[in-house]
């Protein structure tokens, strides 16, 4: 099992976990309570930084140079602390759900009228590839960004809140 979490500071985050090709989401408020949603996961994908630094990080600037507009961490302090603070406790990867639809073409309003929950599923998807060694990776000094690469099947909507991924 793999989860992805929205992170949100002033509201619930979005958190879906992927299982047998199956995605969940659920909208949860604290860190105890994400903390107890990803317990046993092999992998936390976060949509928030998980380094800070004033103003924009080096591996920023690598997103920047593909045309994929990010926030400095800076910008976003309290969810990059509460990024952070998560990612001590659970064994997380930083990734960015809108750099990757952009980079699918893919549009968040097909998958959900929520873009949170759409950026949650795009999290468990990167989370579930990152297992297996699939995500494309912005790598700098100051972290790691991971992506969704090419050939990730559009998730199928089963219901609200529930998705089916058929690979190929």
């Amino acid at each position: 099992m793999e989860c992805g979490i929205d992170l949100a500071v002033k509201r619930k985050s979005a958190v879906a976990t992927i299982e047998d090709n199956v995605i969940a989401v659920s909208f949860l408020d604290t860190d105890d309570e994400i903390l107890e949603k990803c317990k046993g996961a092999t992998v936390v994908a976060l949509d928030a930084p998980l380094t800070s630094a004033r103003g924009y990080r080096e591996v920023d600037r690598l997103l920047l140079s593909r045309g994929l507009r990010v926030f400095p961490p800076s910008f976003i302090s309290s969810l990059t602390e509460r990024g952070i603070r998560l990612s001590r406790k659970l064994r997380a990867i930083e990734t960015h759900p809108t750099s990757s639809l952009k980079l699918l073409g893919w549009d968040w309003r097909q998958l959900s009228p929520s873009k949170d929950e759409a950026d949650a599923v795009v999290c468990a998807l990167t989370a579930n590839l990152w297992v297996k060694g699939k995500t494309l990776v912005f790598r700098a000094g100051d972290g790691e960004i991971h992506l969704l690469d090419r050939d990730v099947p559009f998730p199928r909507i089963v219901s609200r809140g529930k998705y089916l991924v058929t690979w190929s």
